[in-house]
């Protein structure tokens, strides 16, 4: 499916700014025991169960004190999020157990995420068929994306966008930069300002392709 959106030569410029930062992010977080965490978990969480902590923190090889300031700290920085009880990841790159205001319906199995970029970029750098059901950020109407292996099948409205921003070392992730990063469904909403950009569902896909793709999550 093609989506046609005028795109001024500032929105362009401002694209492409984000889509290297976050490019850049996924390459320096790689090769980190922080990487390794996440897409662990997140891979669990795609197959429809938390990655209980004892479990991780085997597979890791971390000593009980290294990895329990591993887990305060990616849980403080809004990268991870564990269940109630405290004692199993159920969020974790985007991608969730816990309800959101952004269900995705992936390969069949329900679940949420924290953002409209990690709504439609898990479910194309998985080439996974998924539904969307989500809302527009600024006026409450619904929104839907389908999804097939990973390829834009259908939208609607058919002028849905969604809102990218820079990632940042320094902000939360899921309580941060998530809350800035949403679906607009073509009402008379202000744009926003900075380095926030609209784009076509498409193009986020695009950019989640890689992010999401060949074993690595935007950490």
């Amino acid at each position: 499916m093609n989506q046609c959106k005028h795109v001024s030569q500032t929105e362009t410029i401002r694209f492409q700014q984000i889509r290297k930062a976050w490019l850049d992010c996924v390459e320096r977080h790689r090769q980190t025991v922080a990487h390794d965490l996440c897409l662990r978990a997140f891979t669990a969480i795609a197959g429809g169960r938390a990655l209980p902590l004892a479990e991780a923190a085997t597979q890791l090889k971390l000593g009980p004190e290294q990895f329990q300031a591993l887990i305060e700290q990616l849980t403080r920085q809004g990268r991870l999020t564990l269940d109630e009880a405290g004692t199993a990841i159920a969020g974790a790159a985007g991608l969730s157990l816990l309800p959101s205001r952004h269900t995705l319906i992936l390969n069949g199995r329900r679940l949420s995420t924290w953002c409209a970029f990690d709504a439609v970029g898990i479910p194309a750098g998985l080439s996974a068929d998924a539904q969307v059901v989500s809302q527009c950020v600024a006026c409450g109407a619904p929104v839907e994306v389908i999804i097939a292996s990973g390829h834009l099948v259908r939208v609607n409205p058919a002028s849905l966008t969604v809102s990218l921003v820079p990632p940042d070392d320094s902000r939360a992730v899921r309580d941060g930069i998530c809350t800035e990063m949403g679906f607009a469904c073509g009402c008379q909403a202000p744009e926003e300002g900075g380095l926030v950009v609209r784009v076509p569902v498409a193009e986020a896909m695009e950019l989640g392709r890689v992010c999401w793709g060949a074993g690595t999550v935007p950490v």
